[in-house]
């Protein structure tokens, strides 16, 4: 069974990270809850924040050379799943094929790290199944 524990995130990406913090804090109550920068594989570096009212979490995301987006604004729905490896074998098994064979495991993302791997919907819609470590 793919069991899923709910909405994770939805990413956002953003030309002004400060700016849209400001905005989402003061307009809409909104808390950062998490902040950090991402290596990428090209060198640069990405700048991420997370904010959060109640059970919505955005993930804020500012590239460091942007790029033309085929995904919009809102770049994925992430799910939180209890156990990633466990989820991805059950959707493995019902076809469903990763953008990357292994989750990515990132220690900067969250207190305690993270894991996630993307995957495509029926409409090409981004989808990101993700733990928190």
């Amino acid at each position: 069974m793919a069991k899923l524990e709910g909405l994770a995130h939805i990413g956002v990406f953003v030309s002004d990270l400060q700016r849209s913090k400001e905005f989402y804090e003061k307009a809409l109550d909104f808390k950062t809850v998490w902040e950090c920068r991402v290596k990428e594989a090209d060198g640069t570096t990405t700048a991420v924040a997370f904010v959060q009212n109640g059970g919505l979490t955005l993930e804020l995301v500012r590239l460091e050379k942007p790029q033309k987006r085929t995904d919009g604004l809102v770049d994925h729905i992430a799910m939180k799943a209890e156990d990633i490896e466990a989820v991805k074998k059950t959707l493995a098994a019902r076809g469903i094929t990763f953008e990357t064979e292994e989750a990515v495991c990132n220690a900067d993302v969250f207190p305690n790290g993270s894991k996630w791997i993307l995957f495509r919907g029926p409409d090409n819609e981004h989808l990101e199944l993700t733990e928190v470590l």
